[in-house]
């Protein structure tokens, strides 16, 4: 081939590394296929990967890269400057060393490209052959000679003729002038790209002109109208995507729709009736207001709901996700949607098969139509979406599943948001969905009783719901516009709302209902004195309710009504007594007694009475008999406790022979329903607590030997049953802590045990004597290790017990199984074990010989040996940009630092080690490409190579669209802005 050498052949500027070999072999008269051979021989063979197709793209490694400048007598350095791919991957090859290429296609994997202009390729070349360029959105048209530069799958592309649209060359320019003064003109565009390639992918209204004609002038003869329409669809919509984008990226814009929103994030189009205006004005189409109008799903929705929420929020995310397209508004790849690839020589073209839009797996459709389906069942049960977040219709989480819906409702596909949409217009409310349910309440109640009537203060309805539209009312212009159109609905417009008057309890119906119920709990207990302040009586609390009656009667603030005080005392005479509560609950206790045909033996001081509560209430009554009011000793007499039997009851008393006591059992409860003590030395009468401090103290009864008390001792032998029998089933006690035994919460009780063994262990305390019995059932049931381990040595033993392979010396059970795992971790451990575990290791056959024949575990370099890796390398180089394979005295300092870039991408703050690069290295990670960070140090060390020459005189250029830091740090070069 040297021999037939036809000169240096130059590489055009962002050519394809394909297109320009397919240029040396027009050179040469060769075929690619021949030059792909010269380049990638390695010993006879052709060191390529892949599969050569129009437009498929090579990336080559370093030793192929020599082969070809070479062949065009160019310098690496021209070509690397003229090629984006030329040093993008290092691709390895399947021969070994050697030259190496790797063929690659699809819209994915290289980035967008197009054809040449033939007549910019012929200048530049000299020659007329077909060439390749990456090319940005702003460089598919050739101005000077009016071409659209198409880029079509499985082709080499085409170019169009731009004479009969002079509007997309007018278009053109405006882009590059967007470019040029806006900083954010490139997402911009690519929010409009997505805005009109939804519309395009829409039925096009009959008032739609321009696109049809743009259509019929730019189509290829003898080109099929449908595949061309799917082909040319960037070209078609290309005015009215930069005219959009040029609209998107005004600030004022901006402005004007939070302004209209009025803080309110919009549920659809038509609540910005400005913005649509501007928009169908940019474009040239009045009929896309109302087209918009409904709108609610779309890249254009979702821009406008991201700018109101960017404004209101304040959030830096919010404003990152004003200019993020998602894959679900994305325009779909050409290679997705050409049905069929037009032939070149005439013959008719070749069908291919529709592919599933990308990003939507079939599982995930399956899951959404199911749960669809669930929803549907749920609507037509209940009328409408509104469903809590923690509710499940049936056994599947239907709130949950919505309420996920409803956090990412811009981002649902299409097709899915139309389903729901479908199914029920208000899935994506921006309100609550409680405020959506109570609306429905209210709507069902308007139609089974009439209007609401909100100036007579909504008479018909509930106090809640009636209580709920009267707020609504009083914050009706605070409403969102649709919650407003929605409260119109069931008659609530402005005026109702301006005349409506708070919902009125009906005092006297609640009265009626509070005794209602008192009545009938005193039918059932006999009287109201054991009603306390919590009591709650077929779900009205009527406790509540007594106790502010009660309050009123005594302290006369607010008096009760007189008809309701007769009710009450005709109830119960004795509801509001004027002694204490306490003293009337012990009487109603006592007289159950007498009522039950019980006699009070008075001459035995009442010591026979099977309640011994009671007994002791009437002994004390007859001690203080002589202090009791009238009512009181009235009452007595009733169960008769006359003064005879009180003085009786005395003698009784002073005369008994003294007993033990018993151990203190809880008095009555008090006004609030707690148990309290029989009687507290405080509240004995004067005498008798002088007896009491005279007495000499009576013994207590002995406790028990387990330490417990004796009404804990009941609890204790139920979970020692359940341990035992979990021991006998399972042979140890390292239960989970979430572990329940025939319905008994074993783990729980087992970690409380473990917690509190090892507490009084820290307290200098000895252990208590009832854990000997956990003891005795598992020795093991509390070891100082962690029972995480404890239980793997438990599956482990019974692993070898059940007869399966196991050789800890042959790796078997093999280290990648847990079990394997577990066992190889013991051995690499063994001698920082507690010996007690080596000891149950050695009944496993876990040895230390055993474990002396595993190789050490490799260690992990420290963290602290990178830093020093990081900051030679800093000090020799100024600073810590290196390439990925870069290895610093055999440390993998390049893979390290990408690993902590990566990690700092996932924390809110930066971790210790981060902060230490940060100190060696300010712009370690820096917040735009490392590869930006990295050429720019090239170039500060050798500012007068030709690529750094030419890479900062591309920085210039663009300098408005660098990051102030960028710019900054261009400036320390002596780099200053176009002037």
């Amino acid at each position: 081939m040297s021999g037939g050498a036809a000169g240096r052949i130059a590489a055009l500027n962002g050519e394809l590394t394909l297109s320009f070999l397919t240029r040396i072999a027009a050179r040469y008269h060769l075929g690619i296929r021949d030059v792909l051979a010269a380049a990638t021989d390695v010993g006879g063979l052709q060191n390529l990967t892949g599969m050569l197709y129009p437009d498929s793209e090579i990336h080559l490694n370093a030793q192929a890269r020599d082969r070809v400048a070479a062949l065009c007598h160019v310098p690496q350095h021209v070509l690397e400057q003229a090629l984006p791919a030329w040093t993008r991957e290092e691709p390895s090859g399947k021969y070994g060393m050697g030259p190496v290429g790797r063929l690659m296609r699809g819209e994915e994997v290289v980035a967008a490209w197009g054809p040449a202009c033939p007549a910019c390729t012929a200048a530049r070349t000299g020659r007329e052959v077909p060439a390749r360029l990456y090319l940005a959105p702003e460089q598919r048209v050739c101005a000077r000679h009016r071409y659209w530069l198409l880029y079509l799958p499985h082709t080499g592309g085409l170019t169009v003729p731009l004479g009969p649209c002079p509007e997309v060359i007018q278009a053109q320019r405006q882009h590059a002038r967007l470019l040029h003064r806006s900083p954010i003109g490139a997402q911009a565009f690519e929010v409009a790209r997505a805005v009109t390639n939804s519309w395009w992918e829409q039925p096009w209204p009959r008032q739609e002109r321009a696109w049809p004609a743009r259509l019929d002038a730019t189509r290829p003869d003898g080109a099929d109208p449908g595949w061309w329409k799917v082909a040319a669809r960037d070209l078609i919509i290309y005015p009215e995507t930069v005219a959009l984008a040029r609209l998107l990226a005004s600030r004022p814009l901006q402005q004007r729709a939070v302004a209209e929103s009025v803080g309110h994030l919009p549920y659809r189009l038509g609540e910005l009736p400005a913005l649509l205006s501007e928009v169908a004005h940019e474009l040239q189409r009045s009929w896309l207001v109302h087209r918009l109008a409904a709108v609610t799903h779309g890249p254009l929705f979702t821009w406008a709901h991201s700018c109101v929420r960017t404004r209101v929020s304040g959030e830096a995310t919010a404003h990152k996700a004003l200019w993020r397209v998602h894959s679900t508004h994305r325009p779909r790849p050409l290679s997705d949607l050409l049905p069929h690839v037009p032939a070149g020589d005439g013959t008719p073209p070749v069908p291919r098969p529709v592919m599933r839009l990308r990003g939507h797996s079939l599982q995930a459709e399956r899951a959404f139509e199911r749960s669809l389906a669930h929803a549907h069942a749920y609507h037509q049960q209940f009328g409408h979406l509104a469903v809590p977040k923690e509710d499940s219709f049936g056994d599947y989480p239907l709130g949950a599943w919505l309420s996920n819906l409803r956090t990412r409702h811009t981002r649902v596909p299409a097709h899915q948001a139309a389903a729901l949409h479908a199914l029920y217009p208000w899935w994506n409310a921006p309100w609550s969905t409680l405020w959506q349910r109570t609306w429905h309440q209210a709507r069902d109640h308007m139609e089974a009783n009439g209007p609401l009537e909100p100036a007579s203060g909504f008479p018909t309805t509930g106090y809640s719901l009636g209580e709920w539209l009267y707020l609504q009312c009083t914050r009706y212009p605070a409403l969102h516009p649709e919650q407003q159109r929605l409260l119109t609905q069931i008659g609530l417009d402005a005026a109702a709302a301006a005349a409506a008057r708070p919902r009125r309890r009906n005092l006297k119906a609640g009265a009626e209902e509070a005794l209602t119920h008192a009545r009938s709990y005193a039918a059932e207990h006999g009287s109201l004195a054991s009603v306390t302040s919590a009591t709650v009586h077929e779900g009205f609390r009527l406790g509540q309710w007594l106790a502010n009656q009660r309050n009123y009667q005594r302290t006369g603030h607010r008096p009760l009504p007189a008809g309701r005080a007769q009710a009450l005392a005709a109830i119960d005479p004795w509801w509001c007594p004027p002694w204490h509560l306490k003293w009337q609950r012990s009487y109603d206790r006592a007289r159950e007694h007498t009522a039950a045909g019980q006699p009070l033996y008075t001459d035995t001081g009442f010591s026979d009475l099977d309640d011994s509560l009671a007994g002791r209430w009437l002994r004390r009554q007859c001690a203080t008999y002589d202090e009791l009011s009238e009512e009181q000793q009235r009452l007595l007499t009733e169960i008769g406790i006359t003064a005879e039997v009180a003085r009786t009851v005395l003698e009784h008393a002073r005369t008994a022979p003294k007993r033990p006591a018993a151990t203190p059992a809880p008095d009555l409860e008090d006004e609030d329903g707690n148990a309290g003590r029989a009687a507290g030395t405080a509240a004995l009468p004067g005498r008798r607590r002088n007896r009491r401090a005279t007495e000499s103290r009576r013994p207590r009864e002995p406790r028990s030997r387990l330490g417990h008390r004796p009404d804990l001792m009941p609890g204790f032998e139920t979970a020692l049953s359940h341990a035992r029998a979990y021991a006998t089933e399972h042979g140890h006690l390292a239960a989970p802590r979430d572990t329940r035994h025939d319905g008994y919460p074993l783990g729980w009780w087992l970690f409380s045990q473990r917690n509190r063994a090892k507490q009084r262990a820290r307290a200098g305390l000895p252990p208590s004597p009832h854990l000997t019995e956990l003891t005795a059932i598992d020795p093991w049931w509390n070891p100082p290790w962690d029972t995480v381990w404890q239980r793997n040595y438990y599956r482990a033993r019974d692993h070898i017990e059940a007869g399966e392979p196991y050789d800890p010396v042959a790796r078997i059970p093999a280290p990648s199984t847990l079990l394997g795992s577990w066992i190889t971790r013991a051995c690499l451990q063994y001698d920082q074990l507690h010996p007690d575990q080596q000891h149950l290791l050695n009944t496993i056959g876990i040895t230390a010989q055993t474990a002396e024949q595993w190789p050490p575990s490799p260690r992990p370099r420290p963290h602290a040996e990178a830093l020093t890796h990081a900051r030679t390398w800093a000090s020799e180089h100024g600073h810590l940009c290196p390439p990925i394979k870069t290895v610093h005295d055999g440390f993998p300092l390049g893979e390290w630092l990408n690993r902590q870039r990566e990690l700092a991408k996932k924390r809110s703050s930066p971790s210790p080690t981060q902060q230490a690069l940060a100190t060696i290295a300010p712009w370690w990670n820096p917040p735009w490409p490392i590869l930006w960070q990295r050429t720019y140090h090239h170039a500060q060390a050798d500012p007068r190579h030709p690529t750094a020459r030419h890479w900062l005189q591309n920085q210039r250029h663009r300098w408005l669209l660098l990051h102030p830091n960028q710019q900054h740090l261009l400036t320390r070069i002596d780099i200053a802005p176009p002037t």
